[in-house]
């Protein structure tokens, strides 16, 4: 593997905008961890084209950008490092990224464009600078002694989430959950294609973001009411998917054993949400064995919950991510695998 790129990540969240970014690439590519930083996070891929890069670019959540790997330095070599520049497309702009300090990114950028100008005319040619349309954005990344430098691939688009959340659909509930995260959790199951479940579908956020992804959608809900919106909530975003009323409890009733290629959900929890005459934990946990008999062997599911839930199954525990929802609540977002055999 000889590709080498740079991932400015989220710092929303402590674990996982790295679990996602790992999660996305395992499906794509192989990789190995260079090193992780602050928000930074720098991988060898095997592939480096341009399908492989925009279906990064479409995906995450949690990545704020992506950037070809250029090299690293301590600051006091930034000179001697530039002289090592491999040649790149002009017109181009310069970006410097602080992480301590106190100096104006300005002055660095333009004392650095200076330096990089001087590197281009001992290449024989003539610098030309863009600042807002260039060919090439070097990108500086600072922190403590340490640079770190990536000519920039994309940006993430975060303005779709927001087309998409709750409000905005045609059903809405309180319990609605945020797309960004949704599509994180989807992400978070390393699958790229197939048959995607949802047992307490609710209004469908987890299965829009699903369905734009390209994934079969399948939902589950006791509520009629959450059936039918959840149904007008991918029709409105032009989503085919099997929605149907039923008891995550028995999930084997609705499908075949081993059917989903993955389990995403966010089961209902505190005063807002009906159990159906169960206690919350005893939901989950009777929840989780019937999802576990529908899962393909091999495959993820990915729940959120209340920190407080003790989850029991024989799944394989493979991460553990907290995230605050409110004052009140914090929730576990967990990924446990099917063992095969199973």
């Amino acid at each position: 593997m000889k590709n080498a790129f740079l991932f400015v990540l989220s710092k929303e969240y402590r674990t996982l905008p790295l679990a996602e970014l790992e999660a996305v690439l395992s499906v794509e590519t192989d990789f190995d961890l260079w090193e992780a930083k602050e928000n930074l996070a720098i991988y060898e891929t095997s592939r480096s084209g341009s399908k492989f890069l925009s279906t990064l670019a479409e995906r995450l959540v949690l990545t704020n950008s992506i950037h070809r790997f250029v090299g690293s330095c301590y600051l006091e070599d930034l000179e001697e490092f530039l002289e090592t520049l491999p040649h790149f497309e002009m017109p181009f702009r310069v970006r410097v990224h602080l992480y301590e300090g106190k100096e104006r990114t300005e002055m660095l950028e333009r004392e650095v464009g200076g330096l990089i100008s001087g590197v281009i005319r001992r290449w024989g040619k003539e610098p030309r600078i863009d600042l807002e349309n260039p060919r090439t954005s070097i990108e500086f990344f600072i922190t403590g002694n340490e640079v770190y430098c990536g000519f920039k691939i994309a940006d993430i688009e975060k303005k779709q989430f927001e087309m998409r959340r709750p409000m905005r659909k045609p059903f809405v509930k309180p319990v609605s959950l945020e797309p960004r995260i949704a599509r994180v959790m989807v992400n978070l199951t390393r699958t790229k294609k197939g048959r995607i479940l949802d047992p307490f579908c609710g209004t469908g956020g987890i299965l829009v973001e699903a369905g734009l992804m390209g994934m079969r959608v399948f939902g589950v809900d006791a509520d009629r009411e959450m059936v039918e919106g959840c149904r007008r909530n991918l029709e409105f975003f032009g989503i085919e998917g099997e929605i149907r009323e039923g008891d995550a409890r028995e999930l084997e009733r609705l499908f075949s054993r081993n059917f989903f290629d993955c389990i995403v959900t966010a089961p209902p929890y505190g005063r807002l949400s009906s159990t159906r005459g169960s206690g919350i934990e005893e939901l989950y946990n009777e929840s989780i064995e019937s999802m576990e008999r529908v899962l393909k062997p091999g495959c993820f599911l990915v729940i959120a919950a209340p920190t407080d839930i003790n989850i029991k199954t024989k799944m394989k525990l493979i991460e553990i991510h907290r995230q605050r929802v409110n004052r009140s609540l914090e929730r576990n977002i967990t990924v446990y695998q099917k063992v095969k055999g199973g």
